[in-house]
């Protein structure tokens, strides 16, 4: 059974489709809150991490706790990219496995309009303040890939497989297109690209780029 990485935006319909595509499939189910407890374990509360993740808190004696959290997610992230039959609805996940030729990298991309309706019912705000919210949410992800990942760019094409917008298509067809998608046997694993995703998993765990991606080690002063 496949495994996929799926990102998308807060109040978006990423999850609900991840969901739908890992019951589909019988895939065990990974989500990004998932991968963040793993942080409390190397003494970063998700308290921190969200003061750390914004752009005027994070000043430059920061940076080591920056790529030490990119460390963490990354070595997290991999690690369960090798088990089989595995969901990943992470933000990060489609990035840190480029060039896994046997794992789809999806992004579902939903109109803004739509997902401050969806925020504001959620949050029982209003849609101005939820418009607001949201984009400070974007770009809190957007600092997170540049400043722990080495993401400059985030959310182009050719990071991705498929792109799935669910303002040209509902949720239940992307489920179904991407159900077919990930059939395909262009995604069938081989043992060139199992071993690179070894590779990727020890560059991770040594704090090495991945892909150009950088997890870069902590400070010698800092421990590890």
């Amino acid at each position: 059974m496949p495994v996929i990485a799926i990102a998308s935006q807060l109040a978006g319909d990423g999850k609900t489709i991840a969901e739908d595509v890992a019951k589909r499939l019988g895939l065990s189910f990974l989500d990004h809150g998932n991968v963040l407890d793993k942080l409390a374990q190397h003494g970063f509360s998700l308290t921190e991490f969200a003061h750390l993740s914004h752009r005027n808190a994070a000043p430059p004696e920061k940076n080591w706790q920056l790529r030490k959290i990119g460390k963490i997610i990354s070595s997290e992230i991999l690690f369960l990219a090798q088990k089989n039959s595995m969901m990943l609805h992470s933000p990060y996940a489609p990035y840190l496995l480029g060039g896994v030729s046997h794992i789809p990298r999806i992004r579902v991309r939903t109109p803004t309009m739509q997902r401050a309706k969806n925020f504001a019912r959620a949050n029982e705000c209003d849609e101005t303040q939820a418009f607001r919210l949201l984009r400070a949410n974007d770009n809190r992800e957007a600092f997170i890939l540049e400043a722990c990942f080495g993401v400059e760019f985030p959310g182009r094409a050719e990071h991705f497989d498929l792109v799935a917008d669910t303002g040209w298509l509902n949720v239940r067809d992307w489920t179904e297109q991407i159900v077919d998608l990930v059939q395909d046997p262009d995604f069938e694993p081989t043992a060139s690209s199992h071993a690179k995703l070894r590779t990727l998993a020890t560059e991770a765990a040594c704090g090495h780029a991945i892909n150009g991606v950088g997890v870069g080690s902590c400070c010698p002063d800092t421990p590890c």
